[in-house]
C-alpha cells in the first residue's frame, strides 16, 4: 500500500538533482553574505552556522560577523569569521547569562530579566557601532545580501549601514505584528499571551490585552531606543527602526504549521522551522550499547547548552521522579548530582540529542522547550514533557500541548509525584505517541527539508535583486490609512452632514405647517385681522 512515508527520499534528491543543475545555470554563485548572529545563546548561533555552512556548499562567501565572546567549535570551518571587540568575553557572557537564569529561578519577573538583556544588546550595538574600522572594512567586502537575526536588531542597523540588501533568519519562535502580517486577536494567539486559536471571551479578552501591551512596548520602549542609536552615530540616510524592519527581503521564521496554529501570512515570509534537523547518527558505542540494554525504554533529559544549573529542590524533584520509572533515564546535567539519583539514571554533561532521539527506545523527552530540541523531538516523532523558563518557551510548549504531543509543567509548583504522573501518563498513553508521530509525519511530508528551503530563497533574493515585488504596499501606508480611518471619518461626516441637513429641512417644514406667520400673535396668512384693523 502506497504511504506518504515512503516518499520522504524524495525531496532530498530532487534537491540534489537541483544543486547540480543550478550550479551550471545559477546566476548568484559566488555571491557573498554577511550574517550577524547575535552576541548571546549558542542555540541561536547554531542556526547561523548551519545556514553558512549549506551557502559555502553551494559555492558562496559566508561571512560570519561575531563578537570576542563568541565561541566556535574548534574545526575546520567552511566559512569565514570577523571579529570584532563587543560588550562580552567569552567568560562574561556565559556569568552574565547564569545570573539572569538564577534571578528568574528566585521568582524575579521574567520580563525584567529580559529587559536588562535587551540593555545589552544596546551596549554592543553602541560599541559595533562606534567601531569605524570595522564597518569600513565590511564596506569595502562589498557584500551581496545580510542575514539578520531579529533578537538583536543591531544587524538592521549594519546592513542599512552597508547599504545591502538583508533577509531576517529568526531563530525564535518570532511572529510579531511589526512583520506587517495580519493578526486577529480573536484566533491568533500574541506572543507570551500562552493562549490557543481556541479562545473564549477571558482568552480573547487577555490576547487583545497582551496584543496592545506588546505594541505599544515594542512602539515606545524598544525601537526608540536603536533610534537613538542610530542618531548619537548619524547613521545615513536617517530612517526610523520600524522603517528598517519594513524594508526587509525576506523573512525566515522558526515556524512550522504542524506545531503554530494557522493564520493570515504573506508572500515574503519563509516558515523555516527545523534546520538543524536530520536523521539520527551512530552513537558512541557505550552510549549504544546501554541504550540498547533499556528494554522498558529511555527517557531523555536536556534543558539545552544554556540552562546549566536548575534550581536544587526542581533537582531532588526530577530525580526522586526518575527513579521510580522502570524506564531508563538518561540526563544532560554539568550541576551537582542530587542525593537521590536512582540507579536507572545516567547523568552526562554533553548528550548528541538529535541522535538519542532518533533511538527506538526513547520513550519521552524532558526538555526546556526550546526550539531545536522541540524540532528534533518533532523530527523523530518524541512525545514531550515540558518545562519552559522564559522567552518564547512557553509559548512552544503551549502549542506541543494542544496538538497533543505533550504536557506542560509548572517547574516552579511541581511536586515529584506530579512530576512522576505526568511523565508515566506520557510514556503509558499511546495518544501522546500517536500524536507525535503524526506530527512528525506533516513536518517531513515536505518537498524540501527546512535548511534546503532556507537557501533557495536566500538565492532567490540574491538572483532577484532582494524580490521586492513580494513585498506588500502595507509599508508605505500610515496607521490611519492602513485601517482606512480616513476613509471612515469622511463617510462618518457625509453620514452626520447628511443627518444635520435631513433634520433641518424637516424642522423647517414643521415650523411653517403648524405656524405660518405670526405678527404680535395676530397675524393669518399675511394680513392683518379685522379685530386689529378696528383698534
Amino acid at each position: 500500500m502506497f504511504r506518504v512515508a515512503d516518499m520522504k527520499p524524495w525531496p532530498h534528491l530532487v534537491f540534489a538533482l537541483l544543486t547540480v543543475e543550478a550550479i551550471f545555470t545559477d546566476p548568484c554563485q559566488g555571491a557573498k553574505v554577511l550574517a550577524i548572529p547575535t552576541i548571546i545563546f549558542d542555540s541561536h548561533l547554531y542556526i547561523f552556522v548551519r545556514v553558512a555552512e549549506a551557502l559555502k556548499s553551494r559555492g558562496h562567501d559566508a561571512v560570519l560577523l561575531l563578537d570576542e565572546g563568541r565561541a566556535v567549535e574548534p574545526c575546520l570551518h567552511s566559512y569565514r569569521i570577523q571579529r570584532y571587540r563587543g560588550v562580552f568575553s567569552q567568560e562574561s557572557s556565559d556569568h552574565w547569562l547564569q545570573e539572569r537564569l538564577k534571578r528568574v529561578f528566585e521568582g524575579k519577573r521574567t520580563a525584567f530579566e529580559l529587559f536588562s538583556l535587551l540593555e545589552k544588546y544596546l551596549e554592543n550595538c553602541d560599541l559595533l557601532l562606534g567601531n569605524a574600522t570595522l564597518l569600513q572594512q565590511l564596506r569595502s567586502e562589498e557584500f551581496d545580501l545580510v542575514m539578520v537575526d531579529p533578537n538583536e536588531m543591531c544587524g538592521f542597523i549594519v546592513a542599512h549601514f552597508l547599504g545591502v540588501k538583508y533577509v531576517v533568519l529568526s531563530t525564535s519562535f518570532w511572529f510579531p505584528a511589526e512583520i506587517g502580517a495580519t493578526s486577529p486577536v480573536a484566533y491568533v494567539p500574541e506572543f507570551n499571551s500562552q493562549v490557543t486559536d481556541q479562545m473564549g471571551f477571558v482568552g480573547r479578552t487577555w490576547n487583545l490585552l497582551v496584543f496592545l501591551m506588546s505594541r505599544i512596548g515594542t512602539r515606545l520602549l524598544i525601537l526608540p531606543k536603536f533610534d537613538r542609536l542610530m542618531a548619537k552615530h548619524d547613521i545615513q540616510p536617517q530612517k526610523s527602526m520600524l522603517e528598517l524592519i519594513y524594508g526587509t527581503s525576506l523573512f525566515f521564521l522558526s515556524n512550522d504549521v504542524v506545531i503554530d496554529f494557522p493564520r493570515p501570512t504573506l508572500p515574503h515570509i519563509i516558515f523555516a522551522g527545523g534546520i538543524l534537523t536530520g536523521p539520527a547518527k551512530p552513537l558512541p558505542v557505550d552510549l549504544h550499547l546501554w541504550m540498547e540494554a533499556a528494554d522498558a525504554g529511555v527517557v531523555v533529559v536536556s534543558f539545552g547548552i544554556g540552562i546549566r544549573m536548575l534550581p536544587r529542590d526542581l533537582v531532588e524533584k526530577m530525580a526522586g521522579a526518575f527513579a521510580r520509572l522502570p524506564q531508563r533515564v538518561v540526563w544532560r546535567y554539568s550541576g551537582q548530582k542530587p542525593d537521590n539519583l536512582g540507579e536507572n539514571t545516567l547523568m552526562m554533561e554533553w548528550l548528541p540529542l538529535n541522535d538519542l532521539l532518533g533511538h527506538p527506545h526513547v520513550a519521552a523527552l524532558v526538555s526546556h522547550c526550546g526550539m531545536n530540541s522541540i524540532y528534533e523531538a518533532i523530527y523523530h516523532g518524541v512525545p514531550v514533557v515540558g518545562f519552559p523558563f522564559y522567552g518564547d518557551q512557553f509559548d512552544i510548549m503551549t502549542r506541543i500541548q494542544a496538538k497533543g504531543m505533550g504536557v506542560l509543567i509548572d517547574w516552579s509548583s511541581v511536586t515529584e509525584d506530579g512530576f512522576y504522573q505526568a511523565l508515566t501518563t506520557v510514556i503509558s498513553d499511546p495518544s501522546f505517541r500517536r500524536a507525535a508521530k503524526k506530527i512528525s509525519e506533516l513536518h517531513l511530508d515536505t518537498l524540501m527539508p527546512p535548511l534546503n528551503r532556507t537557501v533557495y530563497w536566500l538565492e532567490y533574493a540574491l538572483r532577484h535583486d532582494g524580490a521586492p515585488y513580494l513585498r506588500p504596499s502595507l509599508y508605505r501606508l500610515s496607521f490611519y490609512e492602513y485601517y482606512c480611518l480616513d476613509i471612515l471619518a469622511v463617510l462618518f461626516l457625509i453620514v452626520v452632514g447628511t443627518l444635520v441637513v435631513v433634520y433641518r429641512l424637516c424642522w423647517r417644514h414643521r415650523r411653517l405647517e403648524v405656524s405660518p406667520v405670526h405678527l404680535n400673535g395676530h397675524c393669518l396668512n399675511g394680513h392683518v385681522s379685522e379685530e386689529k384693523k378696528g383698534q
